[in-house]
């Protein structure tokens, strides 16, 4: 069960009531505020100063050097007198805050330090850039009459600073040499051991780190493609020259305005009525329905004719009725209140129940839960490998392996968990994942292998047994995102249609995204989420017991949902059954064979990754620009999804097509000898 409880408030009483400090109390405060920071400022001015002492060797104490005064006078005008009296300053001249006025200057300083540190680094006024070594040279002691060299003679090589690591290295040797004076100063064993057994694993421990870090850094760069680092530099230049140049910004914002009134005049109608604020009055029950009944018979015609890939996957108006029946009855239900809705909590419990039962090969230990859509379940899916994968593994830098043909959900679930994406070009011919550059790519970083049964742009299944075999073999977690054909595959390969391995039955995968809402036939936002155990199921839970309102923990992403969607995802299963899964999915495998021997019979179009093993025909071409047909075909109607890399075009079969397959033959036959 899961517990939500929504922040209350409370009203306080007149006495209660805190009210707002005066302007010369906040002026104090900020006052205050400089003066903590300017002392903290001369503390650090001060421990500096006591890094820059050097240490006499002979009499075992620490002496100030020569320049010690002078230097602690000078950083103390620099540190302390400026942090003082720079707000009263930016106050008078009219300038924002010193935080404000920083993060707006950000941009600009990355660039100016990068230039000035190149510059500086590199350029001698016109001579040739020869450098020289200090502290990593290791020539200072050795040679002729080089070793055994005075204390003085070893602080004047130290002193001399090439790099940063150089810079280093001092530091390193100065904090040596002061917890080893403070040692020695010590006549007691019992001090002077341990501090001196210290100072050596401090140093060797600061090595280590140095050391991992380099070697991670440069493992990182190793890992980069030419292709990620020309994507991260470009969109980073962007980013800045949007934001910081004032011509590019126009520019952009006159290509922005113009695509939204480009948008708006070919999804928009310019005669609908617009309603900006709520109504004094509230508007007749029978007028509004009627105006909202209006919008959805003109808006339905374009699916009800079939012209539209995908979208609507049954729109039978029997069974809608009974879906709109269904949520009716439990429109006001919250599945996070099991106490109030128990029959919502069971609806879920049996839809995960009967989905898993499709797909989970025998294996009686697959569970799972609902979501909102196939995005959140794929969401869900990669923070349990995060977690299961991932964290409890100690691994700092996460991967996932998928092919660029993967659902862009997993970019965005990415993008939140600040995942890096190992993308893999797909086969040429059958724009599958190759099992052979998945072995490759998976290193010690990898938490999930990511496979589509089918995928979205072609409609290609992945080669899901041997992917299962490489992710056991590797101890990393499989997800095979079927949001499009987990209920058709296993009911299509009942019916005897060639159908790859995919699900459960093989051993390797570890979890699955399946849409109730398309080939399930539910009300649009339901989606299915299964794990191969409940440990990684667990995994997805979030659940905080500190917060002052009482423990809150969810399932899913959302905290309260609609539970009339789950309710009506359970009434479309039981109301067409096993039986009527089949023969919906025959009708729509055979009209996919039937569009797909025809497009590959229409001169100048190919199919894109052979024969279709499920319900997509994606067809492209050599000979003529293949968007050309789509934007012939969306003037005849027809509402196609236009793909990329490659170029291609791609019709999601549902039962509204069905019934017009032939038209849409006929038509692309007409528009592509037109291309041509």
């Amino acid at each position: 069960s899961t517990i939500d409880h929504s922040p209350s408030i409370e009203r306080q009483n007149d006495n209660s009531v805190r009210q707002e400090p005066a302007a010369d109390l906040r002026a104090f405060r900020q006052g205050w505020v400089s003066l903590k920071y300017s002392i903290d400022t001369f503390a650090r001015c001060c421990l500096v100063m006591t890094i820059e002492t050097s240490v006499d060797g002979g009499a075992g104490y620490l002496l100030p050097s020569s320049s010690g005064t002078a230097l602690l006078a000078t950083v103390t005008a620099c540190a302390f007198l400026p942090s003082l009296l720079t707000p009263p300053l930016l106050h008078a001249v009219g300038l924002p805050p010193l935080p404000t006025l920083a993060r707006r200057l950000r941009p600009w300083a990355h660039v100016s330090v990068v230039t000035g540190w190149i510059v500086l680094r590199l350029w001698r006024g016109g001579e040739a850039f020869e450098p020289t070594f200090g502290l990593l040279a290791g020539d200072g002691g050795s040679g002729d009459g080089g070793g055994g060299g005075s204390g003085s003679d070893r602080r004047e090589e130290e002193s001399i600073v090439v790099g940063l690591l150089d810079l280093f290295v001092l530091l390193v040797r100065r904090a040596s040499d002061l917890a080893l004076a403070l040692s020695s100063a010590s006549e007691l064993d019992a001090v002077r051991i341990p501090t001196s057994a210290a100072v050596v694993l401090l140093n060797d421990l600061l090595g280590l780190l140095l050391l991992r870090a380099s070697l991670s850094a440069l493992a990182s760069l190793l890992r980069l493609s030419p292709a990620e680092v020309r994507s991260a530099f470009v969109h980073r230049a962007f980013v800045f020259a949007s934001e910081n140049i004032g011509t590019v910004r126009k520019e952009l914002a006159k290509e922005e305005d113009k695509m939204i009134r480009q948008i708006e005049n070919e999804t928009k109608d310019p005669a609908r009525k617009i309603t900006r604020r709520l109504p004094p009055r509230g508007t007749d029950r029978t007028a509004l329905i009627e105006d909202m009944r209006s919008r959805a018979r003109k808006e339905d015609e374009k699916w009800r004719d079939g012209l539209v890939s995908g979208t609507v996957y049954s729109g039978e108006d029997e069974h809608t009725e009974l879906l709109n029946e269904v949520y009716a009855a439990y429109s006001w239900s919250n599945p996070l209140h099991t106490d109030v809705w128990p029959s919502v909590n069971q609806f879920e419990a049996e839809v995960v129940s009967m989905t898993a039962s499709l797909l989970n090969g025998g294996d009686a230990s697959v569970v799972g839960a609902m979501t909102s859509g196939g995005t959140e379940s794929i969401v869900l899916a990669v923070r349990s490998a995060l977690r299961y994968f991932g964290h409890r593994l100690s691994v700092s830098h996460p991967e996932i392996v998928c092919s660029t043909t993967a659902h862009a959900g997993l970019d965005k679930a990415c993008d939140m968990m600040g995942i890096r994406m190992v993308r893999l070009k797909p086969d040429p011919v059958t724009f599958a994942l190759r099992p052979g550059d998945v072995e490759r790519a998976v290193t010690r970083n990898t938490v999930l292998v990511y496979s589509s049964a089918p995928n979205f742009p072609q409609g290609v299944i992945d080669p899901i047994g041997e992917l299962a075999d490489i992710a056991r073999r590797h101890g990393v977690g499989l997800h095979v995102d079927a949001c499009l054909g987990g209920f058709v595959l296993p009911f299509a390969r009942k019916l005897g249609y060639d159908v790859p391995d995919f699900d459960f039955g093989c051993k390797g995968v570890t979890s699955m995204s399946v849409d109730t809402h398309k080939y399930g036939y539910a009300t649009k936002g339901t989606s299915v989420v299964l794990y191969r155990h409940k440990a990684l199921r667990q995994a997805q839970y979030f659940a905080y017991p500190h917060w002052t309102g009482g423990l809150y923990a969810t399932p899913t992403i959302a905290g309260s949902r609609a539970g009339g969607l789950l309710a009506c995802a359970w009434a479309s299963m039981i109301s067409l059954g096993e039986e009527g899964y089949l023969s919906r999915v025959k009708s729509i495998m055979d009209a996919t064979r039937r569009i797909a021997l025809a497009v590959a019979d229409i001169p100048g179009l190919k199919l894109m990754g052979g024969p279709p093993k499920a319900m997509i025909v994606c067809f492209g071409s050599d000979a003529f620009d293949i968007y050309r047909v789509g934007d012939r075909m969306s003037k005849l109607g027809w509402s196609l999804n236009a793909l990329q890399r490659p170029a291609c075009v791609h019709l999601c079969v549902t039962l509204q097509t069905v019934t017009h397959a032939d038209k849409f033959i006929g038509q692309l036959e007409k528009v592509a000898a037109e291309v041509r």
